[in-house]
């Protein structure tokens, strides 16, 4: 669990300063977008875990 809840945290770091230095948007712009994209990336990451218990029954 403690390696899911840091994977999240880092991913979510990393897209914030790559959507903040390499983008060039502003720093609350970059925190709403790294939000989304993280929420998205959990998302993805829960249907494919269920997708894969359901497939192997």
């Amino acid at each position: 669990m403690y390696k899911f809840i840091l994977g999240v945290g880092v991913y979510f770091f990393a897209t914030l300063l790559m959507s903040y230095y390499f983008v060039g948007i502003s720093l609350i712009k970059s925190i709403q977008m790294a939000s989304l994209i993280t929420i998205i990336h959990i998302l993805i990451h829960f249907i494919d875990r269920l997708y894969k218990r359901k497939t192997n029954k």
